[in-house]
């Protein structure tokens, strides 16, 4: 167990076998990285419920500024995760429009292009198989007809 203190007792540092610490009474001490990443929103729709995502950004107060968010719900971070996460859900009025106003591109791209070589090998695999079942193939019947001849 950590425990230090400054000149008097009222303003103690605590330290307990799990790596919590606390300062004083009801501190809470954020440590985030510099890197700022904004959420990307996504409109979700589900039967007649709709909720609006924002995923993927490094500030707890990242969606602050958007319209939806505000006084709704806590960003939330997956442990271990270095993103925050948060959540809202609609009322039955509201169709989503504005989550998908504030959005990215959200167009998905192929990211995936041709490869001469990765498309030389594959059909050079291709052929080979094929050699060797025809080989099988020709082994089999040749057999046979040894059989058939005795």
């Amino acid at each position: 167990m950590l425990q230090g203190c400054l000149l008097t007792n009222k303003h103690c540092v605590t330290g307990t076998s799990n790596l919590k610490i606390i300062f004083g009474k009801g501190i809470k001490l954020f440590a985030e990285d510099k890197l700022e990443v904004e959420p990307d929103y996504y409109k979700l729709v589900g039967g007649e419920t709709t909720a609006c995502l924002a995923t993927g950004f490094t500030r707890q107060n990242g969606t602050s500024n958007h319209t939806l968010f505000k006084d709704k719900t806590a960003a939330v971070r997956i442990e271990n995760d270095k993103v925050y996460n948060q959540v809202v859900v609609l009322p039955t009025g509201n169709n989503g429009d504005e989550c998908e106003t504030e959005s990215k591109d959200s167009s998905c791209e192929d990211s995936i292009k041709p490869d001469p070589k990765v498309n030389f090998v594959s059909v050079t695999v291709l052929c080979l198989r094929l050699l060797f079942i025809k080989t099988v193939v020709f082994n089999v019947l040749m057999t046979f007809r040894l059989w058939i001849s005795q």
